[in-house]
């Protein structure tokens, strides 16, 4: 992995933000993949519903179990977990990529932002139980999210150990569409009540960075002004000596995206 890389478009609070270390921490409900935390829920098993409603006579239970495998019930079980999940979790979503051009189109806002990167530390990965490839972030472990033609299911099977069901619902929470691809994605989650509250815009919460976390700054093809004054004042003190700055051009053999020194 060449390092950890957040994509940043000329969003006004968002830049305000990353000048005094901070970045946000979303609800899943609001990225901006409408499948990203709705969970493919598998129907529930026979063992499962006898330990929910063991009341039940067989005919009741064959019409709870007929029930509860319809695809309303199961959206609606998804949507359910989408907004349990929102309420308490907030993710940072980081690539490993700084050069990827849909990534630049999209999340650079056409090359008008720019890309941080950010110190990652390996040995993190031997402190997180997970399948996951898993490295250090300043926002907490980073875990690399998988790519598949299908999401995986979750099971709601509570005979299973915790460990198979954490497993289950990180395998679940870490898998994007192949089509995500792209992004090259290792994502935080965390506890919104780990961040901070935005000082003017309630609800909205906040992680924080340290100067010596921050590693690179690059700047788009096409900047825009306010952009890159906002980020020559902010790399202009001392505590921000160390940060490359660079910003990108088109190399003129290859036609590929390079970083480069920026004029400052």
């Amino acid at each position: 992995m060449n390092g950890l890389f957040k994509y940043f478009s000329t969003d006004q609070d968002k830049l305000e933000r990353f000048t005094k270390g901070e970045v946000y921490l979303t609800p899943p409900k609001y990225l901006n993949d409408p499948w990203d935390f709705r969970l493919r829920i598998e129907p529930p098993t026979d063992d499962f519903l006898r330990k929910q409603a063991p009341w039940l006579d067989p005919e009741g239970m064959a019409e709870l179990r007929s029930l509860v495998s319809t695809d309303d019930w199961l959206e609606k079980k998804a949507e359910e977990e989408l907004e349990r999940l929102s309420k308490d979790h907030g993710l940072i979503c980081l690539s490993e990529d700084p050069l990827d051009m849909l990534m630049w189109a999209h999340y650079g806002e056409s090359h008008k932002g720019f890309v941080a990167q950010f110190k990652h530390s390996d040995a993190e990965a031997k402190k997180t139980a997970s399948v996951f490839p898993c490295c250090g972030s300043p926002f907490g472990p980073a875990a690399k999210v998988d790519y598949q033609p299908q999401r995986p299911l979750l099971k709601l099977d509570q005979s299973n150990t915790e460990e198979v069901l954490q497993k289950n619902m990180m395998e679940v929470l870490l898998t994007k569409h192949l089509c995500w691809q792209y992004e090259s994605e290792w994502r935080v989650i965390r506890p919104l009540s780990t961040g901070g509250q935005h000082p003017t815009k309630a609800g909205f919460v906040l992680a924080w960075f340290r100067p010596a976390y921050l590693l690179r700054v690059i700047l788009g093809l096409r900047v825009s002004p306010e952009v890159r004054f906002q980020l020559r004042e902010m790399l202009n003190h001392s505590e921000f000596d160390h940060v490359r700055k660079e910003q990108m051009h088109i190399a003129p053999d290859s036609r590929e995206l390079k970083p480069r020194p920026w004029s400052w």
